[in-house]
């Protein structure tokens, strides 16, 4: 998934990504520490969210009930 729609889906539910050493931080709307997300990046690619930590977000999701990916309101 590439990084611009998976940050939009984040904003939707107010969630945050901040940047860590080597990864990439996921934070709630209560900015509670949730899991760590992996982006993948070349010289000539664009940024893409690894499909490991899009499964890995998806599951936050569901344990908090929310649906992935969120619908706009």
């Amino acid at each position: 998934m590439d990084e611009k729609t998976f940050s939009n889906y984040l904003r939707i539910v107010g969630w945050s990504l901040k940047k860590a050493k080597i990864d990439h931080k996921l934070y709630d709307e209560k900015e509670t520490f949730v899991c760590t997300i992996k982006i993948a990046h070349g010289k000539n690619t664009k940024s893409e969210i690894v499909a490991m930590s899009v499964q890995k977000t998806a599951r936050e999701f569901k344990e908090r009930g929310l649906v992935w990916p969120p619908k706009k309101k």
